[in-house]
């Protein structure tokens, strides 16, 4: 799957994240997304833009008024609706539509080529499925960024510092139930590798005061380090999630979300371990 601009509403998956607040357009509409502005944007058609901090489209991108949105809303079933914040005229549209395909023209291409794959996904797999692919699409096989960020001890380091040895990143923080619930099996997982060339890290964006009072209460055997909440959620939009990255910084597996069987996270993680060991 290429990187899109599609971003859904919600996103469920056996772990932690953030809530968003969202809106809704009216009841009897199809579960929104949200388009996110990125490098590319919408093309505007030539009629002219409700004045409305809310404002609707069809699927051709002409602007509605509210009694032809109103109009479509009653009589078409199984409509669909996509949610962008609009920078330039500051204000939210929704694009309302009943098949991906009756985006075309509107959207890219690649865009409704990627919203179809996501849907059979979510049919599939739920929303966790999505997210696991957009995660391995944007992360596989990738190095590792250049950033530094703060270690609980005092010192600065950046992933590079652990070149040499296959690194296990864990992206945790304190409210994450799941997170902490896992935490005697990858202490297990750090005592089962301790004569191998593995370094373990746990990246929470929780301040280092607030870590460090964790850890003095609740035993966590990976190097703690602190990282900016952004920052983590260019790795992983939930939490937990675990990267595997080899000796040269490259990333080659990724577990994200907790199994409903907490304990079945340790064999997941030895059987990718092992997998990439050399």
């Amino acid at each position: 799957m290429k990187k899109i601009n599609i971003i859904f509403l919600a996103i469920i998956i056996l772990g932690c994240q953030t809530d968003k607040n969202s809106s809704t357009v009216k009841k009897n509409i199809a579960p929104e997304e949200k388009v996110a502005n990125e490098k590319k944007e919408l093309k505007h058609s030539n009629n002219t833009r409700p004045s409305n901090s809310v404002v609707f489209r069809n699927a051709k991108g002409l602007y509605l008024t509210e009694t032809e949105k109103d109009s479509i809303v009653e009589n078409q079933e199984n409509l669909q609706a996509l949610r962008r914040y609009d920078d330039v005229n500051k204000n939210t549209e929704y694009i309302l539509f009943k098949d991906y395909d009756d985006l075309r023209g509107f959207l890219e291409d690649s865009v409704v080529d990627d919203l179809i794959e996501e849907n059979k996904l979510m049919r599939s797999g739920g929303r966790g499925a999505v997210v696991m692919k957009r995660v391995q699409d944007k992360w596989l096989d990738k190095p590792l960024p250049k950033e530094q960020f703060d270690m609980i001890n005092g010192s600065i380091k950046s992933f590079s510092d652990f070149e040499g040895s296959m690194l296990v990143i864990n992206f945790w923080y304190i409210n994450c139930g799941p997170c902490i619930a896992e935490m005697p099996y990858l202490n297990k997982l750090v005592e089962k590798y301790k004569d191998d060339n593995i370094k373990f890290l746990a990246l929470s964006f929780d301040s280092i005061a607030d870590i460090k009072q964790f850890i003095s209460e609740v035993d966590f055997k990976y190097e703690q380090g602190k990282i900016e909440r952004a920052f983590s959620y260019e790795f992983t939009p939930v939490a937990p999630g675990h990267f595997i990255i080899d000796e040269s910084g490259i990333v080659k597996d990724i577990l994200i979300g907790a199994p409903r069987q907490t304990e079945l996270i340790y064999d997941r993680l030895v059987s990718v371990i092992e997998k990439n060991k050399k």
